[in-house]
Order: structure tokens, then sequence, then C-alpha cells
């Protein structure tokens, strides 16, 4: 998997060398952490917005506290140059409840937002950043809506663009997740199938 921002994001699966190689690495930095409780972990990707290289982790177990957000994932992010440390929250949304731009064509499926985690660095609120992920069947139409070259997977292809709610939802930043072959994390759409299945929402 990688993501396109000017440089790519690969993430590396629990009982992998290169797993246990970036926990390992992480772990420099951050002190001991509850890797036993993570699905992945990635490369670090710079991102413009809070010039800073981010480490992302994906959750195998929501903490408990996030429960109001009723997430459909959780994850964790390291920001690598000020040790700040944040809760990544993945909800649910749909094309009526979204209020986030996206183009035309697109299917919302999940906004993200930052959260402050109890007893970490980082106290700044940076909850005004919402991210709108999405799919979308035409390449050539997100690319003109964002003005942005993306990569594109010849498996599939998803997007994510970056918010500033407090802005009149100025676009700040455009990223494309392109897949050549199945995985883990390559099918958004059926995962946002599901779990709107499961909540009665389809």
């Amino acid at each position: 998997m990688y993501a396109e921002d000017g440089e790519k994001r690969v993430a590396y699966h629990r009982g992998t060398d290169e797993f246990r190689s970036a926990i390992t690495s992480l772990e420099d930095t951050f002190g001991a952490q509850p890797h036993e409780m993570w699905k992945s972990i990635s490369t670090a990707q710079y991102n413009s917005i809070y010039e800073d290289s981010i480490v992302s982790v994906v959750n195998l177990v929501q903490p408990a506290y996030l429960a109001p957000f009723n997430p459909v994932a959780v994850g964790r992010k390291f920001f690598t140059g000020r040790e700040w440390v944040y809760d990544k929250v993945y909800t649910l949304t749909t094309l009526d409840a979204c209020t986030l731009p996206y183009p035309s064509g697109a299917i919302p499926l999940f906004i993200g937002e930052l959260v402050n985690v109890y007893g970490q660095a980082g106290d700044s609120d940076l909850a005004a950043y919402k991210c709108l992920y999405f799919k979308c069947d035409n390449h050539n139409d997100v690319e003109s809506w964002s003005s942005v070259e993306l990569g594109q997977g010849t498996y599939n292809t998803f997007y994510s663009a970056t918010f500033d709610t407090t802005n009149d939802n100025q676009r700040l930043r455009m990223k494309s997740y392109a897949y050549d072959s199945a995985g883990a994390f390559t099918d958004w759409d059926d995962i946002w199938t599901s779990v709107a299945t499961v909540r009665g929402i389809i």
C-alpha cells in the first residue's frame, strides 16, 4: 500500500520483520509502546499541514474512551519531529450526512480526525482538521477537482482530502491510496458496506 503526497508511505503488518523493525525504530524515540495491540505500522510520511513526518499505526482494538465517536477504526499518529502522539478516529459517513466537499461522482466513506491522548505530548487541539476518505471511479475527475496529480492503483484507488473546518472547509492536502493487488486494507468500500449493514444504514 502506498499513499501519494510527494512520497510513498508503506504499511507493514504485524508478524513481519518490517513491522518489528519499524517498532524498534519508533520506540527509540517514543519509548515502549503497546504494539501488541497494533495491526500495522507505516513508514514515516511528511505532512505539510503539521510540517512534520508522521508514523501511522492501525489498532487491533479500539480504546474504550473513544467509544462516543462510534468509530469504524482507530489509529495512532506519531509526529516524529515534535514527538507528539494523537489518536486518529475514523467514523462512517454517507452521501446524505457528509458535510465536507468532494468531487462529482465520488462516494464519501469515512471521516478522520485527530484526538488528544491523555498523558501524551501534543496539547494542540487539531480536531478542526478533518480528512474525508472517498471512492471515485473517475480518476481524472478527482485530479481536476483537486488540481493535484495523484497516483492510481491497478487493483483499487481511494482518496483523502484534508480540510480546515474553521476556514470554510478550505482543502489543505490531497492524497491517493493506490493498491496494485488485494490485501488487508485494499477494499474500503466493502468495509463501509459491512459496517453500514450492521448499523442498519443500508
